[in-house]
């Protein structure tokens, strides 16, 4: 009978005692009462470390978002100086990579709240109005022998706006005549030219140029990129403002999608 209430006691300890620390710390997985997330160790360095962590995820994803745009910047940089030579087969492996390249998913890893790093363009800053007005002051040049030239000048100079003055107020604008420059006859760099016009919507999606729309006819018309061509003129439906664009851009659509795509 002894033996049966020290047995029945000790069963009661445990259960008490089970009950009571039923839980493991998230941490370092010590036990815990049940209830808690975290020992009191842990309790005291979780602030500390997570602040910590939390600067250190900024800094490697802002080293991720300029490491994106310097491969891209790089390879397009590879293109044009192939076209300038005449090195037409590296050309095209250059833009191989770039169209390969602007497909892969390019994640955001932080909240819009938690991201300090976006830039906002809004800043009036008086050497990119100068850059912007020389750079269409060159690109508006009609002088046949030398078009091309001026064109590679206004191309310079709308890129130094992107580099560095990005928060200014018209590196949307930069972008857009960028892209243009790119789609141009002299050019032919269809991938920068998408993905400048993309970047201007990128940079300003109150843009008053019809971005998305160009971006999708590039798509469309030289790159024969239909995923990405659909993808864009439906966005253009929703932010484009020129009526007969949009017009266009429903038709274009509507075939696309009977052609199966």
């Amino acid at each position: 009978m002894r033996n049966i209430i020290m047995l029945s006691l000790i069963v009661s300890i445990f259960s008490i005692s089970n009950f009571a620390w039923a839980a493991s710390c998230e941490r370092c997985y010590e036990r815990i009462p049940d209830g808690q997330e975290f020992c009191e160790a842990c309790t005291l360095n979780k602030s500390r470390d997570l602040s910590e962590m939390k600067s250190s995820e900024g800094r490697i994803v802002s080293t991720i978002r300029s490491s994106r745009e310097s491969y891209k910047n790089a390879l397009m940089e590879l293109i044009q100086l192939y076209m300038d030579i005449g090195y037409h087969s590296r050309v095209q492996k250059a833009r191989k990579e770039l169209k390969a390249l602007n497909k892969i998913p390019q994640l955001k890893y932080l909240s819009a709240n938690e991201d300090l790093t976006d830039i906002s363009p809004t800043e009036n800053i008086e050497e990119a109005n100068i850059l912007f007005q020389d750079g269409k002051n060159y690109k508006n040049i009609l002088n046949l022998t030398s078009r091309k030239s001026k064109l590679s000048y206004a191309a310079a100079r709308f890129k130094k706006i992107l580099d560095e003055y990005p928060e200014s107020d018209i590196s949307d604008d930069a972008a857009y005549e960028l892209a243009d420059v790119y789609e141009s006859y002299h050019f032919k760099d269809y991938e920068g030219s998408a993905f400048y016009y993309t970047k201007c919507y990128e940079l300003n999606p109150n843009t008053d140029r019809p971005a998305r729309y160009m971006a999708a006819r590039v798509y469309d018309m030289y790159l024969h990129d239909y995923k990405e061509a659909i993808r864009n003129y439906e966005m253009a439906l929703e932010t484009c403002r020129d009526e007969e664009l949009l017009i266009i851009a429903r038709e274009r659509l509507s075939e696309l999608r009977k052609q199966g795509y």
